[in-house]
């Protein structure tokens, strides 16, 4: 089923806030996980997906000396990047299709990206083109296929509808697993240096939660009421939320994960 999701949506755009190391949340263990992967580049950073540019600030802050560009379908959401400064350049772009010549980066990040993309094959063959032979690709990505995870019991929408959830209010349009993306990565011609996990068990309770409370505040219909709706994912986030951070941060394995962190190097 096509999503409705509409990219220039002002409600819809992500990125608006920083994200900091060490702060105490998902995002700022997501920005380290790069920093990381890409921190003996040089050159030319291409954050693919950057949304209004909270990534891509980070990354200037963070790695001094690069040139990050970051690249977006979104203009509202890539017009609030360039409004917000702080030292990325920005391009409007499919990254299916990317406007670079070859070897033209010596890396490619994107974060929460490929589930959005009808040819993520196409994606990742992008990001093998552009990267110079010994470029770096990082990504995060859901695996919201994954076998035992939340996402994969309710894969048929029932009795928890979180796929369209999904789909309707932030477009995602494609499932992965483990294996899947893993193979996808490496045939696109990018063998994988090193993987992490993320988002287990309580991160996945905390984004149904999440997208139950937003379908229901934008008219979804539910046989809760919409006052008891706000009150059990007003006291749940309070929990959901730090212990959720305290879970990716001190356990990275694979087991009940639905979230991977992946790095990838260019062949020479």
């Amino acid at each position: 089923m096509a999503s409705t999701y509409d990219v220039e949506d002002p409600e819809k755009v992500q990125g608006r806030d920083e994200v900091r190391l060490g702060e105490r949340n998902l995002g700022a263990l997501r920005l380290q996980g790069a920093i990381d992967a890409l921190i003996d580049t040089t050159g030319r950073v291409l954050l693919l997906g950057c949304g209004a540019g909270r990534y891509a600030r980070a990354l200037v802050r963070y790695l001094p000396g690069r040139i990050v560009v970051g690249g977006d379908l979104s203009r509202q959401a890539l017009a609030e990047a360039v409004a917000a400064g702080g030292g990325p350049h920005y391009l409007a772009m499919d990254a299916q299709h990317l406007p670079f010549p070859d070897e033209s980066f010596d890396a490619v990040l994107f974060l929460d990206v490929l589930e959005h993309v009808p040819e993520p094959d196409q994606l990742l063959a992008e990001c093998a083109r552009v990267l110079t032979p010994g470029g770096v690709l990082h990504y995060f990505l859901p695996l919201e296929d994954e076998p035992g995870t939340l996402y994969r019991l309710f894969r048929r929408d029932w009795p928890v509808p979180i796929h369209r959830w999904k789909r309707d209010h932030v477009g995602h349009i494609q499932r992965f697993s483990r294996g899947d993306v893993l193979r996808r990565t490496w045939a696109a011609g990018l063998p994988v240096e090193d993987t992490s996990y993320s988002f287990h068990v309580v991160g996945q309770v905390h984004d149904i939660l999440d997208y139950w409370h937003r379908e229901r505040m934008t008219g979804g219909r539910g046989l809760v009421p919409l006052m008891v709706v706000r009150t059990i994912t007003r006291v749940a986030f309070i929990a959901t939320w730090r212990l959720a951070y305290l879970e990716d941060r001190f356990y990275r394995g694979s087991r009940f994960a639905s979230g991977i962190h992946v790095t990838a190097i260019k062949p020479d």
